[in-house]
């Protein structure tokens, strides 16, 4: 399957100045995924019917790389025999050149490229950022061996943040929790730009917009993820700040205004 990579420029004005005052986002592609639509939670088979006719779902695995006051940060990592690597070196960027990952949450596809074939940290010199609230409930809670041997690779590089901290310049941690207990989103802000890169707030756009309140089987508690996208969503509508989503059609951005009851992209 060919891959892609594009470049995203949110600035205003696309000179030097606005690139140093700017956010430069380049999505990075994983992997395609057909789930069939019986992960689906809160809608009906007239529902599914009208948005997949056919029973089938594409979704894509996205990771973000941000450049925002002069840091390049990966958010997320991608699926443990994924592609991001490969993503990154199309960039001119060798793993070794990653010094910053941020993580949503702690999902397979989303911290499993944190380690290589053999099991070891596939960018040795990088810190991993993750909620406390997340590696408590895979670490501590639910012992996940394999969230465990991924983070023990980064040992002495693994810190932890709560919700509304600011993570580094220009970046906050929201609480978009529900998709999983410690499930972040981030606020990025540089000048007059800003991002939200939302992770799993949403998966499958072409339901999910038109239908916020219906989740999906892996959400943790999907009453509260549904609440977390209905929260995030109307603030990005009424702040008009695009979005970068995991699982969004690739190139994995959105821009809303609401739509009646729900959300439509424009």
């Amino acid at each position: 399957m060919k891959k892609f990579l594009a470049v995203l420029l949110l600035s205003l004005v696309v000179s030097s100045s606005a690139w140093a005052g700017g956010i430069e986002t380049t999505t990075l592609f994983d992997r395609k995924s057909n789930p069939d639509t019986s992960i689906l939670v809160g809608a009906d088979a007239e529902q599914k019917a009208k948005y997949f006719p056919d029973g089938k779902m594409s979704g894509n695995v996205l990771a973000f790389l941000v450049k925002i006051k002069g840091r390049e940060i990966l958010f997320d990592a991608g699926l443990p025999d994924g592609h991001i690597a490969e993503e990154l070196k199309k960039n001119g960027l060798a793993a070794g050149d990653v010094k910053t990952i941020l993580l949503t949450h702690l999902h397979r596809d989303h911290y499993g490229g944190l380690v290589d074939a053999d099991g070891k940290a596939a960018f040795p010199n990088a810190e991993v950022y993750v909620s406390r609230a997340e590696r408590a409930y895979w670490v501590d809670e639910k012992k996940d061996p394999n969230v465990i041997r991924a983070l023990e690779q980064y040992a002495g590089r693994v810190q932890v943040f709560e919700p509304g901290d600011k993570v580094m310049p220009g970046v906050k941690a929201l609480d978009t929790s529900g998709h999983t207990p410690g499930h972040v989103s981030f606020l990025l802000k540089s000048g007059k730009d800003k991002l939200l890169v939302i992770g799993d707030l949403i998966h499958f756009s072409r339901i999910q917009l038109p239908l916020p309140e219906v989740a999906v089987k892996y959400d943790v508690d999907p009453a509260k993820a549904v609440q977390a996208r209905k929260r995030i969503f109307d603030f990005a509508c009424e702040k008009r700040i695009p979005m970068a989503g995991m699982h969004v059609p690739f190139p994995g951005m959105l821009n809303l205004k609401k739509a009646g009851a729900g959300y439509e992209e424009y």
